[in-house]
């Protein structure tokens, strides 16, 4: 209900009845975006009604076993292993009350320990499965080389992971289970470990011909190389006797074959020895060494030169350490985020705590990080760098004092001390301190005037004693 006005802006009615204003409502913005439509993909995922469609290119226990027995394989992953990790795993969120409950509750389930183990399955298969407790509290590894396949929907879901242990079949369902991947191309279903090209054999499409994997070749020719040096080792030997008979033959035979070493022979027969070795000559080095260098060594994504070279050809090799830090790097990086993802998040939602994924950061630390020592830490705190508590925290860690741990509250730096105790401040009146500056700043520039006065006196000298000069 409103009013009509007059062009003198008064009321003519007050139960005329008015137009009611349309007005289009503005969304409120919060500062932050919100999802209006979920994503329904229409793409898919190859399927198959049978199992053996996802299970890994090679099973898992073939290739555990491969890289057990392999001492290439072993050291490149126990080297990414050991990199990764660094000297352990931080984590840093925002509110420190909630890291001190998220660090405490890591420690109690040993997860720096459980993680490291689990590492080893990360990096040489590509994949790592962790059955999870309700609520995220606790966590138990499945041994990779038992799991068989994995049962997903058309959408790519992953529905069940099949486990073959003690002679029977079990379904894990995929909610009780956290699946870490080292690396995922085309929405594969199983990651892929680090020496994936080395481990799977290679199918022609044309013809349908199985290769085997580089690693099975390389074994296969090491084997081929072991026969050549028994062979060397005992040659095969051929004795032609002359006019001799059957029998004569027989007997000399028998006696061959109980000789030893260094035994003579006696016969009135003349006789020939002919020896048949094999040749191993350097034909078949070049590839030995191009399976060595351009295949297993690129294939475990690693520099054994590192290791099993000389001087010469280990600073050669040296420039590729920065690619595989860069490398770790990144593999840290991925990893922390699904720790981040699937760990530390649901833990949190599980107790009620709702710490947002950017306020949380997982660092895993290098080993070449400077270390500190005790003086540095005594002078980072005389230097206000760190506050009592912290430099009492660490030399509670790192030495063998005996310091009351009650006693730990932070105290204001002392600058300097009266007769009674009492914190004072040496600051001086502010009329002095500028008093002080502007007389200084007037003995400059005096003893400026001063240098340029000599100078000029000093140029004038020279230019009157070379016009006498000249003179004379």
């Amino acid at each position: 209900m409103g009013d009509i006005y007059s062009s003198s802006r008064q009321s003519t009615t007050n139960k005329a009845k008015s137009l009611p204003r349309v007005t289009k409502k503005q969304p409120e913005y919060v500062g932050t975006l919100s999802v209006l439509e979920s994503f329904d993909h229409k793409s898919e995922v190859n399927q198959s009604d049978y199992t053996t469609e996802f299970t890994p290119d090679r099973p898992f226990t073939e290739m555990i076993e491969a890289i057990n027995k392999d001492p290439r394989l072993d050291m490149s992953r126990e080297t990414y292993a050991q990199m990764i990790m660094g000297s352990g795993l931080k984590i840093k969120i925002s509110k420190r009350s909630t890291q001190d409950l998220v660090n405490e509750w890591l420690s109690e389930i040993r997860f720096e320990e459980m993680l490291e183990d689990g590492l080893y399955s990360y990096v040489g298969v590509g994949n790592l499965l962790w059955e999870k407790a309700p609520k995220n509290a606790d966590f138990v590894e499945i041994p990779i080389d038992t799991i068989k396949s994995i049962i997903r929907d058309k959408k790519g879901n992953i529905k069940s992971y099949i486990q073959y242990v003690n002679n029977k079949e079990i379904a894990i369902p995929a909610k009780d289970v956290i699946h870490f991947k080292l690396s995922n191309v085309s929405r594969e279903i199983w990651g892929r470990g680090i020496f994936h090209s080395i481990l799977s054999d290679y199918e022609d499409p044309r013809s349908g011909k199985t290769y085997d994997s580089p690693l099975i070749q390389m074994k296969e020719i090491e084997d081929s190389m072991a026969e050549i040096f028994h062979s060397y080792a005992s040659p095969l030997l051929m004795f032609q006797f002359e006019d001799a008979g059957e029998d004569f033959i027989r007997q000399q035979a028998d006696a061959l074959k109980k000789a030893k070493p260094g035994m003579k022979i006696v016969t009135d027969k003349p006789f020939k020895v002919e020896k048949f070795e094999v040749n191993g000559n350097a034909k078949f080095d070049g590839y030995v060494e191009h399976l060595q260098k351009d295949v297993i060594e690129p294939g475990s994504k690693f520099p054994l030169q590192f290791f099993n070279a000389g001087f010469t050809a280990r600073a050669a090799s040296e420039s590729t350490d920065s690619v595989l830090i860069r490398k770790v790097k990144r593999i840290q990086k991925r990893l922390g985020l699904q720790i981040r993802d699937e760990v530390i998040i649901p833990f949190l939602r599980g107790i009620g705590n709702k710490t947002k994924a950017e306020d949380i950061t997982i660092v895993f630390e290098f080993e070449s990080k400077a270390e500190m020592t005790v003086p540095d830490a005594v002078t980072l705190y005389r230097d206000n760098g760190i506050k009592r508590s912290e430099l009492r925290q660490y030399l509670l860690k790192t030495t063998a004092l005996d310091i009351d741990q009650t006693d730990m509250s932070d105290l204001p730096p002392i600058t300097s001390v009266t007769p009674t105790n009492k914190l004072t401040s040496d600051k001086t009146n502010d009329n002095n301190v500028v008093e002080r500056a502007m007389q200084d700043l007037k003995n400059m520039v005096s003893l400026r005037e001063e240098l340029d006065r000599a100078d000029k006196r000093k140029k004038t000298d020279e230019i009157i004693n070379f016009i006498k000069g000249l003179k004379e």
